[in-house]
């Protein structure tokens, strides 16, 4: 019995240790991939803090503020959608004092089909670039500039094939 007993803890163990080795999607992950575009956006906006002083430029304003679960996002400020799909496939959130940190599990990156991404003069609180930036694989501009960003730039950015555009200037690299 004792030998039987030996050979399931190292069973268990070795299953413990393949599991940790898998990308197994988390159950906030996966909620995240299956939720409509608009509803992600929301909970996006909603990851972040309105603060005046998070964007330094004269123009500034909330844009995520006028956002409504009663409109289509399509018609939200700083939304841009393919008009034959209407998918989303830019967002322009540029100087939007947006607050806190950008964080990888973050609704943002289950928008695959984003082309175009500004999230430039906001305050991320020194928060990394996270790997899922890869998931944006139609992205042509990236443009992530004076937003309080900091640490490496993730080598999947280096994977965006149809990048044009790449702006990181004036963060803490």
């Amino acid at each position: 019995m004792a030998g039987s007993t030996w050979k399931y803890q190292v069973f268990f163990l070795f299953c413990l240790i393949l599991h940790s080795q898998l990308p197994f999607p988390s159950s906030l992950s996966s909620s995240f991939s299956s939720m409509p575009p608009c509803s992600a956006l929301l909970h996006f906006s909603k990851s972040f803090s309105l603060v005046k002083d998070a964007s330094l430029s004269r123009a500034s304003y909330p844009k995520t503020a006028s956002w409504r679960e009663d409109k289509h996002c399509c018609t939200w400020d700083g939304v841009e959608c393919d008009q034959n799909t209407s998918h989303m496939v830019g967002l322009d959130l540029s100087s939007s004092w947006l607050m806190g940190h950008i964080h990888s599990n973050n609704a943002l990156f289950f928008l695959p089909n984003l082309r175009r991404l500004n999230l430039a003069d906001n305050w991320f609180n020194h928060s990394l670039i996270p790997s899922e930036i890869g998931n944006f694989k139609s992205l042509t501009h990236l443009n992530l500039s004076d937003s309080g960003i900091s640490g490496q730039i993730p080598f999947e950015i280096s994977q965006l094939s149809s990048l044009v555009s790449l702006d990181l200037s004036k963060n803490g690299y």
